[in-house]
């Protein structure tokens, strides 16, 4: 039930008009006003229901630690972003060395940036298990 409360969540952001606009990631949002307008309706009246079984069931919410799942989601990136490596395209035939000589340089900047990501979102939960705050370094 907390999955679909989760979909629930995103439901609603989208018929509330969220849009995701990136460099290589893109959500539109193409929902016709009546559209969000039901869906949010719809929204409504299953969280009454989901309501009502975790009263009867006295159920617990599923909570996340937003530093924990950006950390987990940089631990997953990280394996992706490896595979770039030239050494490690090889595996699959003959890497043309225009790609290699253009990806050698960018893949390890990309890994570094995601660990940076990840040692800030750690250290916030360290900060906060340990009570102190540790530099990050540069």
């Amino acid at each position: 039930m907390a999955l679909l409360d989760k979909a629930l969540c995103e439901f609603e952001r989208w018929a509330k008009n969220d849009e995701t606009r990136s460099v290589l990631y893109e959500i539109r949002n193409t929902l016709s006003e009546d559209q969000q307008n039901g869906i949010l309706t719809e929204v409504s009246a299953m969280r009454k229901v989901l309501l009502e079984l975790k009263v009867a069931l006295n159920l617990e919410p599923t909570v996340r630690s937003v530093p924990k799942m950006i950390a987990g989601s940089c631990a997953v990136l990280w394996a992706s972003l490896v595979e770039l490596e030239t050494k490690r395209l090889r595996r699959y035939g003959e890497v043309p060395p225009t790609l290699s000589e253009f990806l050698e340089p960018q893949v390890p900047i990309l890994i570094d940036r995601l660990h940076r990501i990840g040692r800030l979102a750690r250290r916030d939960t360290f900060s906060q298990v340990r009570g102190h705050h540790g530099d990050l370094e540069k």
